[in-house]
């Protein structure tokens, strides 16, 4: 995402996504131990991930909401500057820290959402290892 080479901190500031990455790192964790159990859950990851998604997504539209109402709010209080200056969302958002809390909050759940879909492909692909695994393994008792 762009917004991180503007802010190259981002994913330290993003607790939720470091929580994501753990999750992802014992999700995917194939061994022999735990390989027929993983062979039977894929379908129940890749939900779980889905839930994941619709929250973020839901923050998302509750963040932008959210940031509309103070907006307008802000542009109905300042009725006698001219409708050009109103425009530009940087003077609207000048010294107010609610919006610029809004904000910070939109690039971290387009950040979670973007990791998020990134997981998508990484689980399109996981039934196949796991597959290939089980099977290697025959050969080898074979």
């Amino acid at each position: 995402m762009t917004d991180d080479k503007e802010n190259p901190d981002a994913l330290q500031e993003n607790p939720q996504l470091n929580l994501y990455q753990k999750e992802l790192e014992k999700d995917v964790e194939i061994n022999l131990a735990n390989i027929r159990e993983k062979s039977m859950f894929v379908s129940s990851i890749r939900a779980k991930w889905l839930g994941h998604y619709a929250k973020e997504k839901e923050n998302l539209e509750r963040i932008k909401r959210n940031k509309t109402k103070l907006m307008a709010a802000k542009t109905a209080s300042a009725g006698q500057q001219s409708i050009l200056r109103l425009k530009s969302d940087a003077i609207l958002t000048e010294g107010d820290e609610k919006i610029k809390r809004l904000e910070e909050l939109r690039k971290i759940t387009e950040a979670n959402i973007d990791y998020i879909e990134h997981v998508f492909n990484i689980l399109d692909g996981f039934g196949f290892q796991i597959k290939n695994t089980i099977e290697l393994l025959k050969l080898e008792r074979a």
